[in-house]
């Protein structure tokens, strides 16, 4: 199986960077609000989107800490990409090494699933997600090195005083990243102290177990530290997006059937992860390797999805749930390569691994073929957000929906409909609530869809609005366009010097 690896790794990784090439420099659009305020960040030290009022609309405060950090050295609109893209090669690195490393070489079947976990994080699919200057390359990075970190404490359970605050530290930049992430570091104290619990040489010692219990506890100390600074500094422990992406009650139905569209549509990186992981389960399972921490590592997904649908949670993609299938993933590798699975086992293990990886390789040209244009597409976007000279509006007054390409070049002052960057208030109202607010605030231009236009006509005399540009927000089956509209009496100089293009249909519509 070396020999495999030898030849696999240097092809996956010369394809990952084959479609890095391919798709640079494109992004999404949530990856220039963090980039707004990191800006903001480095000229104000303050977290905020307006540069003036503070807020806390960024899901990760570690991500827009790091871009302030980075723009010191450079103001590109690349530097999301250039980040999310050299932390994706860094993830990939590190699983070979840790795949190499960790799992013994008479561990064929823990092998096979390595090689095949490498591949799903070089699949189109995975650049989609990982390349798109948002953090969740990082995220999965910090969660990989949590799950190592757990599962080799299980093995060697004393640790030292500079371990416990090396990990402990780890655990606090952890959840800075992700709120969500104190899950993960919550079941890592879980194996831990389960382990120490039940240790033989610690069932009648209670000191022993009690010790053994504290060692453990270094990650989630670690996160509970980071939960009380961002309580601090921002005064609630969940960002302004997950309210206003959330009900509030319970929303079973909604949340299911969200997910399996989110995962079918992630195509490898989403019903690929989740079949895998539901795979590597079954294997320990026929290797009686199932136990209560390996039970307790494969309920992260269950229970972020619980979590979800008792809030009435909005899942918007793919990235919100791959580094539970990673966490649990790795593990389950990691317990599959221990050397107690006999050679039955592992034989027949290893002909189910090579039937999905099979599938896997079968599936890649159609999936190549789905997400090319999609990830060429976000490079068109960018070159055309950057060449329309919209800084024209800055200091201005607009109304927008995905706020963070028009956001981020125009430096206007923006009323987001979607309720993420205006404050705790705005993320607490309705759609038609902020409508109705933006609407008063007489906007100087408009950033929407079809159907968010369509829902602003009773607040907003369409007939006054003119159109002048148009922006294709394109994913794998459909295309979400924007269109970029201003007060017919300013249309004359406005959409001189933007663009001259006026798509016939939209302005139909609004006449």
């Amino acid at each position: 199986m070396d020999k495999g690896y030898r030849w696999a790794v240097p092809v996956l990784g010369l394809w990952l960077v084959s479609w890095i090439i391919l798709s640079w420099a494109g992004v999404q659009d949530d990856a220039f609000i963090h980039l707004r305020y990191a800006d903001n960040l480095f000229r104000t030290h303050l977290i905020t989107y307006d540069g003036v009022h503070p807020n806390y609309g960024a899901s990760s405060l570690f991500y827009v800490y790091l871009l302030s950090f980075l723009r010191a050295f450079t103001a590109s609109p690349d530097l999301p990409r250039t980040v999310s893209s050299c932390i994706h090669l860094l993830l990939f690195a590190g699983l070979v090494l840790l795949f190499l490393r960790a799992v013994p070489r008479e561990s064929h079947l823990a092998r096979v699933l390595g090689l095949t976990a490498l591949l799903l994080f070089v699949m189109p699919s995975a650049v989609r997600w990982l390349d798109d200057g948002m953090e969740t390359g990082l995220v999965l990075c910090f969660i990989a090195l949590l799950c190592w970190v757990t599962f080799r404490q299980t093995l060697r359970p004393a640790v030292s005083g500079l371990q416990y605050l090396a990990c402990g530290v780890f655990g606090f930049f952890t959840v800075l990243l992700r709120t969500e992430l104190i899950l993960p570091c919550g079941l890592a104290f879980a194996i831990l102290a389960w382990q120490g619990f039940v240790a033989p040489e610690n069932t009648e010692k209670t000191v022993g177990r009690v010790k053994a219990i504290i060692s453990g506890s270094h990650v989630l100390l670690g996160g509970i530290l980071a939960l009380v600074y961002i309580r601090l500094k921002m005064h609630f422990l969940l960002p302004d997006t997950a309210l206003a992406k959330s009900t509030g009650e319970p929303a079973w139905s909604f949340t299911l059937l969200a997910t399996l569209k989110i995962l079918a549509g992630g195509l490898s990186f989403g019903a690929g992860m989740f079949i895998f992981w539901l795979l590597t389960i079954f294997l320990l399972v026929r290797a009686r390797r199932f136990t209560v921490t390996v039970l307790f590592a494969n309920s992260v997904f269950p229970i972020l999805l619980f979590l979800a649908a008792q809030r009435g949670q909005q899942i918007q993609g793919a990235r919100y749930f791959a580094w539970t299938f990673c966490f649990s993933i790795l593990w389950n590798i990691l317990e599959l390569g221990r050397p107690s699975t006999t050679h039955a086992q592992r034989r027949l293990g290893s002909g189910f691994a090579y039937c999905f990886l099979a599938l896997v390789l079968l599936e890649l040209p159609y999936e190549s073929k789905a997400l090319y244009p999609m990830l060429k597409s976000r490079s068109t976007l960018l070159q055309h957000f950057e060449s329309e000279n919209l800084e024209r509006f800055e200091g201005k007054h607009g109304v927008a929906v995905d706020v963070g390409l028009i956001g981020y070049f125009s430096r206007a002052d923006i009323c987001d409909l979607a309720g993420l960057v205006n404050g705790r208030e705005k993320a607490r109202e309705t759609l038609s609530e902020r409508i109705t607010s933006c609407a008063a605030s007489h906007p100087d231009f408009l950033f929407l869809n079809a159907d968010n236009i369509k829902d602003a006509q009773p607040f907003l005399s369409t007939r006054d609005w003119q159109v002048c540009s148009f922006y294709d927000f394109k994913n794998v089956n459909s295309s979400d366009r924007h269109y970029l509209l201003v007060p017919r009496a300013a249309a004359g100089k406005e959409c001189r010097e933007i663009s001259n293009s006026v798509p016939s249909e939209i302005e139909a519509f609004l006449n």
